[in-house]
């Protein structure tokens, strides 16, 4: 019992020695200065002054460097920060874009048809208030300094901590130092025009670099005697470097704020200045990371000699920072309590009980991350941020930003069969409670197209689908490899279904059809027995199964499409006999074989259960880009769009894709194929074979590809363009 007593005394003596040592010797603050991707430098200055073992008893930063420096200050080293930079998706994290696996089933096919999406609000076209509103930033933030939402006084941070905001609305500087650490990074790097600004107790603030880019003073206030600063902000560019609105922003934050950065530079003790030529505060990419990580290194390492000077000069022991570990994605947590803010019209923490979220239920915190993503994903609101809070007992504080109930959606694309077309969508949601949506399609182009889909998404319980739509396009026929012949044609299709959403991958649907064709303008002579002006009633059922993780250029995942169909003529018979099945499944998928090679196997048929289909539901086999508009088309590698016909055909493709350079991508796309008028396809069936190659770029604009292409049935090249998302 003496000897704990006598070593919980010493324990005490020890603790008031090394905090009598601490008051009295010269507080030393860190300040980091604003400069976008560039405070990658910051890590690799911070891995030479830890080297150095001197102490950081403050820290300030502004924009990026309040990134770094807060998570500095919550105990991160500077190799943890280095990891954590490497193993961004930057492309990702800089969007507004969510991991698709969390997109409902029933909106996947949608959101990859628009080049743009802006809100309608009050009657008109609204603009964002930024390019990025800042959910995948704010989310890794919020995950990075999970232990520590609680905290919600700066100063008690492991290293006290400020960082920079602006006030759009008076331009006055605000210095962050309490509140939700997470939101306070996201306010002090949000650039104007760039990234939405953020809403703290009623301000709404914007990247502090246009006040104080490089905040000494603030350090100096906080108690620091030394200050050791690490700038990487720009000199104010001349007339010919100022190229893009990337430069006209830098150069307009510069210019509000260079006089103060001038002033602090003069009022450090220590100045770390890295080289970052060649680099802008856009280059978020690993590479220009590494590189830019290098260079900070290299100039703290420039000023080493002088930083261990200072160290001894104080009477310093060499210190070794205490490291932080990443939150450990599958530690339990026992849910006490969910507290919603922002909305009264969505029942979010019956979502979350769905999901096994809940009142008293024990989750880890990867699940918890899962199901802030799934809200996100839906499409109802324009943020949402979480923080998890209490002791043994955890409290789940969500807070949303409820987006427009009405937006207006475009789309373009141009190919070399189709030419030019856009799609105008205007999609109205009646609430957030329902599920429910009306989507108002127009196509325009050579042959337009108009719909009108209504839908009401109840889950995995059954839900309902209405639409009607009017379709034009045309029937191609071939001699000998060329297009000979051309025929007109619309349908008028009307639909109900009753659907359910199993999971976010995995849709069914039951329904009628109302399809009534017409056939117009005929170019050519082709053979016109069998185009009869015909209305039909059929039935369907269709499975759908999307876990691709991207619509364009996926490198991982698989997709199901099963349609069954019944078709008559009156509504029980074809012809006065059976109806006729048509039965048609395609099956894709995609395996990473290496970093940059993806295996793409596919499969693709149609079969009809009768002796013949009606010409209106034969397969239409042919071309590089699958439309739908009517009947069933097939792309195949080799021949043109629409080339062949047949009541039957089985087609397996095994593409193999190789990413050449970040967006460029080469491709090979053999393809063999079975196809037919009888059933007994595989052994009455005519065989087919063809391949081709192809060069894509994923453009802003949507994928741009090129293809060229040749088969068995017609020998010759066949060349193919497209531009732009499909639909």
């Amino acid at each position: 019992m003496k000897r704990e007593i006598i070593i919980a005394l010493l324990t005490v003596f020890s603790l008031f020695v090394n905090a009598e040592e601490f008051a009295k010797r010269p507080k030393i603050g860190l300040v980091l200065s604003g400069g976008g991707a560039k405070g990658f430098a910051h890590v690799g200055a911070l891995k030479v002054i830890e080297e150095a073992g001197i102490p950081v008893d403050y820290i300030t930063g502004t924009s990026v460097g309040s990134i770094v420096g807060g998570l500095y200050a919550l105990g991160y080293d500077a190799s943890m920060l280095e990891n954590v930079i490497e193993k961004q998706n930057w492309k990702e994290l800089l969007s507004n874009s969510f991991k698709r696996e969390y997109i409902p089933a029933i909106i996947k096919e949608e959101q990859s048809r628009y080049l743009i999406s802006l809100p309608i609000e009050t009657r008109k076209i609204s603009l964002p208030a930024g390019l990025l509103n800042g959910q995948n930033l704010m989310e890794l933030f919020t995950y990075l300094s999970y232990g520590y939402h609680d905290v919600t006084d700066f100063s008690k941070l492991p290293v006290p901590f400020e960082c920079i905001a602006a006030d759009i609305a008076t331009g006055e500087e605000v210095v962050l130092n309490k509140g939700f650490l997470p939101k306070a990074i996201r306010a002090s790097m949000a650039v104007p025009a760039a990234i939405a600004a953020c809403e703290i107790d009623g301000r709404m603030l914007v990247d502090g670099g246009i006040v104080n880019n490089f905040p000494v003073d603030r350090c100096r206030e906080m108690g620091a005697n030394i200050i050791i600063g690490i700038d990487i902000g720009d000199d104010l560019l001349t007339r010919d470097k100022i190229r893009s609105i990337t430069d006209v922003i830098s150069q307009l934050s510069s210019l509000m704020s260079i006089e103060r950065s001038e002033k602090n530079r003069k009022n450090v003790d220590i100045l770390i200045k890295p080289d970052i030529s060649g680099f802008s505060a856009t280059s978020f990419d690993t590479e220009s990371a590494k590189v830019l990580m290098k260079r900070g290194e290299d100039a703290a390492r420039k000023m080493l000699p002088q930083l261990i000077r200072m160290r001894d000069s104080l009477g310093i022991d060499p210190v070794i920072k205490n490291k932080r570990e990443l939150p450990d994605d599958n530690e339990s947590v026992i849910v006490n309590k969910i507290e919603v803010e922002g909305t009264d019209k969505t029942n979010i923490v019956s979502f979350l009980g769905k999901m096994g979220i809940g009142n008293d239920k024990k989750v880890t915190l990867q699940h918890i991350r899962q199901g802030i993503s799934r809200i996100y994903a839906a499409g109802n609101y324009e943020s949402v941020d979480f923080k998890i809070s209490g002791g043994i007992k955890k409290t789940i504080n969500i807070l949303v930003k409820e987006s427009s109930t009405k937006r207006l959606n475009v789309g373009l694309h141009y190919d070399t069969d189709l030419k030019a077309s856009a799609l105008i969508n205007t999609t109205l949601y009646s609430d957030r409670i329902s599920g429910s949506n009306l989507s108002l399609d127009a196509k325009l182009s050579s042959f337009p197209m108009f719909s009108a889909r209504y839908s009401l998404d109840r889950g995995w319980k059954p839900g309902f689908t209405g639409a009607g739509s009017f379709t034009s396009d045309r029937i191609w026929g071939y001699e000998n490899g060329r297009k000979a012949s051309e025929i007109n044609v619309s349908l008028i299709n009307f639909q109900i279904a009753t659907q359910a959403v199993i999971s976010d991958a995995f849709k069914i649907s039951l329904g009628a059809s109302f399809e009534n064709f017409h056939f117009g303008t005929i170019i050519g002579q082709p053979d016109i027995s069998e185009l009869k002006n015909a209305t039909f009633y059929n039935y369907f059922a269709k499975v759908k199964i999307d876990e691709f993780d991207k619509p364009y250029f996926p490198v991982k995942g698989w997709a199901l499409d099963g349609n069954f169909k019944l078709v008559t003529d009156n509504g029980l018979n074809y012809n006065g006999k059976s109806p006729v099945p048509l039965l048609g499944f395609t099956l894709k998928g995609a395996r990473q074989i290496t970093d940059r090679l993806v295996f793409l196997p596919s499969f693709y048929s149609q079969f009809t259960f009768a002796s013949f289909a009606p010409v209106y539901y034969r397969s239409y086999v042919g071309g590089t880009i699958r439309t739908n508009y009517f009947g069933v088309f097939l792309p195949f590698a080799g021949l043109r769009r629409m080339q062949l016909s047949a009541d039957n055909v089985a087609l397996i493709r095994l593409d193999l894709r190789m990413r050449m350079w970040q967006k460029v991508f080469v491709s090979l796309n053999p393809n063999i194929g079975i196809y037919g008028d009888r059933l007994s396809l595989f052994s009455a069936g005519n065989f087919m074979f063809g391949g081709g190659f192809s060069i894509a770029y994923d453009s802003m604009v949507g994928p741009i590809e090129f293809n060229l292409g040749t088969s068995n049935l017609n020998q010759k090249i066949t060349a193919f363009f497209s531009l732009g998302y499909t639909f």
